[in-house]
């Protein structure tokens, strides 16, 4: 992924610790039907790598079935973070690598790892350098899960309809900033990853030759956007793309239990506040996000009331060729 979009500078120290608090937790929900995939190839669980590590919301379950980890970044303040949250982890079992997630066959003999995981970061990356070094580091009959959320929607007919828009500006003008203004190359790299969320990840293609059993599995999707931000965030066209072919598994699948949250409005400004590392310099007074928000709060009846919430995603498993 390029440095100049993702990269975490002079942002306040306490971002992770936000972040954590305000996302999904990735439990049995996610990883169940990870490993029963994983164990279904009768493929050992051995070794697993992680690209994207950040906070290191998935080397607990990991850690928890393989034998060896290896956690990957490009970021050290994402490391050094997730680092000192699992610094009570042997190196003998956990492992780091500072690397962009295209650049990892420089760091690992081919071959190396039995699974391959990325969450929420695939769309930030150079999709056919990225599947071609995650192809070459599995070994054969090894599992790449990539998986994907977006933000939260009401369940509440009420609040789904009249709040669930204002939400999605408050997103909306939170990456703004960041999204738009760039340079070529930060502009097609944020093109990239609005094109691949809009696509639900239908736009990562699977070679029929390199890959066999791929499944996607949808969760809301015809309830919510995958996207964290939209159109109106961008200056530039947003474009789905689909590359979903005859032999894959496309399942899709309402369900509000999906990650259930029930939050109050508080809850939810901490949310859209940590949903992106803005530097210092560009975390000042926003009138419009104000604005925003205290639409929100409205909506929502004041800051003490919960509303119940659930979250889109989708979860791509796909199995190497031997």
């Amino acid at each position: 992924m390029n440095d100049s979009v993702w990269k975490l500078q002079n942002i306040d120290a306490a971002y992770w610790d936000e972040y954590i608090a305000t996302r999904p937790k990735y439990d049995s929900t996610i990883f169940d039907p990870i490993f029963a995939y994983h164990a279904a190839g009768k493929i050992p669980f051995r070794d697993a790598l992680d690209i994207g590590t950040g906070a290191g919301s998935t080397l607990g379950p990991l850690l928890d079935m393989f034998g060896r980890v290896t956690a990957s970044d490009n970021d050290t303040v994402s490391v050094q973070f997730a680092q000192h949250r699992f610094q009570h982890i042997p190196r003998s079992r956990l492992s780091w690598t500072m690397s962009k997630g295209e650049e990892l066959i420089k760091y690992h003999a081919p071959g190396s790892f039995d699974m391959i995981t990325c969450a929420l970061t695939f769309p930030l990356l150079d999709t056919e350098k990225a599947l071609r070094c995650i192809f070459t580091l599995l070994r054969p009959g090894g599992t790449l899960a990539i998986w994907f959320y977006g933000p939260p929607f009401f369940i509440e007919p009420t609040l789904a309809t009249e709040a669930q828009p204002i939400l999605y500006a408050a997103m909306d003008q939170a990456f703004k900033p960041v999204v738009s203004g760039g340079n070529g190359q930060q502009r097609a790299s944020w093109k990239r990853a609005a094109d691949g969320m809009a696509s639900w990840l239908d736009y990562i293609p699977f070679s029929e030759g390199q890959w066999k059993d791929v499944r996607r599995q949808k969760w809301n999707n015809t309830k919510a956007r995958l996207a964290f931000f939209g159109p109106a965030a961008c200056d530039f066209k947003v474009e789905p793309v689909s590359s979903v072919n005859r032999l894959e598994a496309v399942t899709e699948k309402y369900d509000p239990t999906f990650w259930n949250v029930n939050w109050d409005f508080e809850m939810v400004r901490r949310f859209v506040i940590a949903v992106f590392p803005k530097p210092r310099e560009m975390a000042g007074p926003d009138e419009i996000m104000d604005g925003h928000l205290k639409k929100l709060r409205e909506m929502m009846g004041g800051r003490d009331r919960k509303a119940s919430m659930s979250w889109p995603a989708v979860l791509i498993l796909a199995r190497k060729q031997c």
